[in-house]
């Protein structure tokens, strides 16, 4: 997951999603997330739209899904 985190930073999407999908999107959302949540707490209130426990379910559902499916692709490959 390291190599596609790193991979994702210097822009090189393509090699980022064959090193680890799952690294892959986490470091995304991750890179989406963190203005968000860095303005947010900087007036103190959530900014745009609050978080709740549906969207966390379902986001973590996705990464966990796509981790899963990547690992699966892995193991039938190998």
């Amino acid at each position: 997951m390291t190599t596609a985190w790193a991979n994702v930073m210097e822009l090189r999407m393509g090699e980022a999603v064959r090193a680890n999908s799952g690294g892959t999107l986490l470091a995304i959302l991750a890179l989406m997330a963190t203005p968000w949540l860095l303005l947010s707490a900087a007036v103190g209130r959530w900014i745009l739209v609050a978080p709740n426990d549906l969207v966390l379910v379902i986001v973590a559902g996705v990464f966990v899904a796509v981790t899963l499916a990547d690992w699966a692709w892995r193991m039938m490959a190998a």
